[in-house]
């Protein structure tokens, strides 16, 4: 299994404000639908919330903290592990947000797919630090703005330099992960 990042996010990084986009890009959204349909979607509380309903030709997993917390539709599971073996039998699983989700996938995610906002924006929540020299960017396209996207954007779509000798096996990466750091 793939496990991919998308995620729009402006020069400095924001990926959101007060629970939304703080951006109008018709663009991204039909990119982020052509890209995710048919396949799982992976995402925390708070931006299941600012989404606030299934999004159709999807399946949905929700990480959350609370073991109560329950969506009808949705798969609830309390850490990404349980999120990916939710996808299990995916051929491509979308980590869709927020920012603390994000991060804890970095170390184990295959592709980034970006849309870079070609702004700096205000917003409350930003994309983690990636170590670029990671990741090789095999695709890039600019668009400007217009009547229907209010910001200069780039699609880019990024993949992991290192093959790993697991595969597309995240766990046993993620495992061979903690027995390097362990061994430290």
């Amino acid at each position: 299994m793939i496990v991919s990042l998308i995620v729009a996010m402006s020069e400095n990084r924001v990926i959101g404000r007060d629970g939304g986009m703080p951006w109008r890009l018709s663009a991204d959204l039909r990119r982020f639908r052509t890209l995710t349909m048919g396949h799982t979607i992976v995402m925390g509380r708070r931006t299941w919330e600012s989404i606030g309903r299934l999004l159709p030709g999807r399946k949905t997993v929700i990480i959350s903290r609370n073991p109560a917390y329950i969506v009808e539709g949705a798969a609830t599971v309390d850490n990404l592990n349980d999120a990916l073996r939710t996808a299990a039998g995916d051929s491509e699983v979308f980590v869709v947000g927020g920012g603390e989700i994000y991060r804890l996938a970095i170390p184990i995610a295959n592709r980034i797919y970006i849309t870079r906002v070609l702004s700096q924006i205000d917003g409350d929540t930003t994309f983690p630090e990636v170590n670029w020299l990671e990741w090789t960017r095999i695709e890039s396209e600019a668009h400007s703005a217009n009547e229907k996207n209010n910001h200069d954007f780039v699609f880019e779509t990024w993949i992991r330099n290192e093959v790993s000798v697991y595969g597309s096996d995240p766990f046993a990466a993620r495992q061979n992960q903690r027995e390097r750091l362990q061994s430290k």
